[in-house]
């Protein structure tokens, strides 16, 4: 044990690799001395050499720490040891995808400490339609993105009209095991407005933003790059733009007060909350009485999974093993749908009430983390002197 838990502390703070996009135009100045592998995957340190605009930013997102993130590493490893070592093969394919092309397949080897890395995303050439080895690469100097010309010194440019597809995405987005939907991402947003409108995930992830494609470059689109951060749940932005909430009424009727609430997904192309069904949202109507006294009301919005004896999974390590086997519950929000919620308090006539609602986003992870053990076993004095 102690074994996965040094290495789950090494884990904790790899260093992520790069999903920079690898095109550019033949103008300007490119890092002197760098080398493609031209039979293989590149380490990121190798792409963000040039990328540097993009590479800022990919260093700070989720894909970038796909194999550090201390959320991900406590329940892969309980999962390892859950399915007797079955989940490198499940969790791996998706957070340390180059894994499959060099069997590294600890979290603090290189290239698994590169995550989701640049060259990687860059050299998918297709997809199979097998969730198990779901892409196809072309591995060596040719590099696939959204840029339709641009070959430099270092490699060839390739466009890739899959890569401003929603169908990359869905690759490691859409996760299904024993005929139970887990993580639905994808087909939310496949049966929404966004769909039909041709707005892909692309648009609200990775939207365009100042910056040069690489040092010294720009590319055919000016000085603009597709933001690598991919905001999402872990960032606090992104969740605010998802939902609107207002109060549109409130009715007193003798001692009986009803609040009537709105809750708009308005800024999410999937169902709020989405991912892994331990996420939920919680709507709170909060009424301050006469003498200070407060009374609170809730509706949860959830996705609940039932294992086999019947019992709810809300552990990520069991949900993502595939241990559940009917949704029993699933309330979540729709793609611009308005969820209508009423509220009933009961406050003396014609005396005042404070009213105030929220709208929380609540995740519970298990996280591994150092915790200091001292105990005193023995202990000794004495007097000296006068």
């Amino acid at each position: 044990m102690s074994h996965f838990v040094s290495r789950a502390r090494a884990a904790l703070v790899g260093v992520g690799g790069a999903l920079a996009l690898l095109v550019m135009s033949a103008s300007g100045v490119m890092a002197q001395g760098v080398k493609i592998n031209e039979k293989g995957l590149d380490q990121s340190k190798v792409c963000l050499s040039c990328h540097g605009d993009i590479g800022k930013r990919w260093k700070e997102s989720m894909h970038a720490r796909s194999t550090s993130d201390p959320i991900f590493v406590a329940s892969y490893y309980e999962a390892h040891y859950r399915s007797g070592g079955k989940a490198e093969k499940l969790c791996l394919r998706c957070h340390a995808p180059t894994a499959a092309q060099t069997g590294a397949t600890m979290l603090d080897d290189i290239p698994a400490t590169d995550g989701i890395s640049c060259d990687f995303c860059h050299s998918v050439k297709d997809l199979t339609g097998n969730p198990e080895k779901p892409f196809v690469l072309d591995l060596g100097v040719t590099k696939y993105g959204p840029n339709k010309k641009g070959d430099v010194k270092q490699h060839t440019v390739a466009y890739s009209e899959l890569h401003g597809k929603a169908d990359f995405c869905a690759s490691c987005h859409e996760y299904k095991m024993n005929g139970v939907g887990i993580m639905t991402t994808f087909s939310e947003w496949k049966e929404s407005v966004y769909a039909e409108e041709g707005k892909p995930c692309q648009s609200c992830h990775m939207p365009e933003v100042k910056g040069r494609v690489a040092d010294g470059v720009t590319s055919e689109r000016g000085e603009k790059v597709f933001s690598h951060d991919l905001a999402g749940s872990h960032s606090i932005a992104q969740l605010k733009k998802a939902l609107a909430l207002k109060i549109t009424r409130i009715d007193r009727k003798d001692d009986r007060m009803t609040v009537s609430v709105d809750l708009t997904n308005s800024g999410s192309g999937h169902r709020v909350p989405t991912g892994i069904p331990s996420r939920k949202l919680i709507l709170t109507c909060e009424v301050k009485a006469p003498g200070g006294k407060v009374f609170q009301e809730k509706v949860v919005y959830e996705k609940v999974l039932f294992d086999a004896d019947g019992y709810e999974l809300d552990n990520d390590a069991r949900i993502m093993l595939g241990e559940g086997r009917s949704v029993a519950k699933d309330n979540r929000i729709f793609p611009k749908e308005t969820r209508k919620e009423t509220f009933t308090f009961y406050i003396p006539k014609n005396k005042r009430a404070d009213v105030s609602v929220r709208v929380d986003y609540l995740y519970k992870p298990r996280i591994i983390e150092e915790t200091e053990m001292r105990i005193e076993m023995n202990r000794d004095g004495l007097s000296s002197g006068n």
